[in-house]
């Protein structure tokens, strides 16, 4: 599915881009202002990056001729800086084993054209900065979703390829109705432009009939990341038991190493992740064998420190003493509740609108098991400063249905999608189970096991339930709140949370 250029655009693009033709390449030659720009183009953008830069180009929005000049200028230098750079990573990196020089060699990779259920597998990698295609702002096409290679050469070939196609058709068809409905039912307002207006009413739109998307629809992802985590990310997809994430490994492997050659040589296949996985993953088969899950409430808080608050004022006194934290432990116990309560409003009360809270409090860990839409999990996973465990997304937790398909009267519309997925889930997972996935909507629930310091709690509770979010998460994070604010009140106290009940029902 990648574009096709003129001799003209390739010679424009060839100095930038590490290939032309194929879905996954690697940046070069570019201010790094420039890449945060083309990147930041895939949340809003439905264009490629390459045709982005083509434009910004040819518009004149970027002069880029002086830097290629001095590229061209000094290009013996650069090939001789770059050939000192092989043989000194080769003797340090390799050689030598110290691996951290690896995190000073940043590689900017355009993964175009996979799937949403691969972006998580990407996006799974802790250390690295990314931005993605939105389901907010972008109306994705009608006909672009992944084509799993062993489904495509079976018998399920054809029951795929109509599933996917009748549910980004039914996406397709809806989104000028319902972006119609939503203006039928909110006036502009009297400051608002008429674009700025249309672009609500279609964001809405698409927040609603996101729902509807397979998780095989194609999207674009930008990364930037440093060459250690570059070549553990890499591993981790060449090891997926997936065929998609093991083709976009060698991919991004190719690629990168046009970038930093001697940082990835070792990035490969990993027996350790691959086999283990597949040993556990059997022995939980066996060990839950006809084994119903139980039904739990969608946010769950399943362990917290018993004592937070003296653990919480302990790690604050740390800081400013000289004293081993032991001692510093038998001292806080012996405050009374007054002079705890002090330190801590002395520790949070300074804070700004954009101030995140200071370190100390990230000495206390919360998990939480959360059962969540995949729409939902897809914004959720990056909060990555935290210890996520997904389970595989599949439709024995069912699905939310959003308010808005009864109010449009699109309910059985709807319901006939989510019956189709499931079907055809079914049929498929009896020889592809891993595989069966890709057919589901990103309405289908899925479990998720969060450990987030407290610190993170603060910034995931404050941006997640703020009122320009997506409902589903919005609900999410005001339970993630009510649970700490159930076990420890006074902590809680200092969250920034919006508790409004705009569109705040339970899916």
């Amino acid at each position: 599915m990648t574009e096709v250029f003129t001799p003209e655009e390739v010679a424009v693009l060839s100095p930038y881009v590490t290939n032309v033709d194929r879905p996954i390449f690697a940046l070069k030659n570019l201010p790094e202002e420039v890449v945060a720009v083309l990147f930041a183009y895939y949340s809003r953008s439905r264009e490629s990056l390459r045709r982005n830069l083509l434009r910004l180009i040819q518009e004149k929005d970027l002069d880029l001729e002086e830097r290629l000049q001095w590229a061209a200028t000094d290009q013996d230098e650069l090939d001789l800086a770059r050939q000192k750079a092989k043989e000194f990573h080769e003797k340090w990196v390799v050689g030598y084993g110290h691996a951290s020089v690896a995190e000073h060699a940043v590689a900017h990779l355009a993964i175009e054209d996979v799937s949403i259920a691969a972006s998580k597998i990407i996006e799974d990698t802790r250390l690295a900065s990314y931005t993605e295609k939105s389901t907010r702002y972008v109306v994705f096409d009608r006909d672009k979703f992944y084509r799993v290679p062993c489904l495509m050469a079976a018998r399920h070939a054809r029951l795929y390829e109509e599933t996917c196609s009748f549910l980004l058709g039914t996406y397709a068809r809806l989104t000028a109705p319902v972006v119609s409905a939503i203006k039928g039912e909110t006036p502009r307002e009297e400051k608002q432009t008429e674009r700025g207006y249309e672009t609500a009413c279609r964001a809405k739109a698409c927040d609603i009939l996101r729902y509807v998307l397979p998780a095989a629809t194609l999207t674009n992802i930008g990364v930037t990341v440093n060459g250690r985590v570059l070549e553990h990310m890499i591993s981790k997809l060449l090891s997926h038991s997936l065929e998609e994430s093991r083709e976009i490994g060698a991919r991004m492997k190719a690629e990168g190493q046009k970038i930093i050659p001697t940082l990835l040589k070792y990035a490969d296949f990993n027996p350790y992740m691959a086999e283990t996985h597949q040993a556990v993953a059997a022995l939980a088969s066996r060990q839950f064998t006809g084994c119903v899950p139980e039904e739990t409430p969608d946010v769950s808080l399943v362990r917290y420190p018993e004592d937070a608050e003296d653990q919480l004022v302990a790690a604050i006194l740390y800081g400013y003493s000289a004293h081993p934290f032991r001692q510093v432990e038998e001292r806080v116990r012996k405050l009374s509740r007054e002079e705890k309560e002090r330190v801590i409003d002395e520790y949070l009360k300074r804070r700004g609108a954009h101030d995140q809270p200071l370190r100390a409090l990230e000495h206390l860990t919360y998990t939480f098991d959360i059962l969540v839409d995949f729409g939902a999990f897809r914004d959720i996973q990056r909060h990555r400063m935290c210890t996520q465990t997904p389970q595989e997304l599949g439709p024995i937790h069912g699905y939310s249905t959003p308010p808005e398909m009864a109010h449009y009267g699109l309910l059985r519309t709807y319901e006939e999608c989510m019956a189709r997925a499931r079907e055809a889930h079914d049929i498929i997972a009896r020889d592809f189970p891993r595989e069966a996935q890709y057919v589901l909507p990103l309405a289908f629930r899925k479990r998720v096991l969060f450990t987030w310091n407290l610190r993170e709690i603060h910034h995931f509770v404050q941006l997640r339930s703020a009122k320009q979010g997506h409902v589903s998460y919005r609900y999410i994070a005001r339970q993630v709140f009510e649970e700490v604010e159930r076990v420890h009140p006074l902590l809680a106290k200092y969250i920034r949370v919006d508790l409004d009940d705009y569109a705040l029902a339970r899916l």
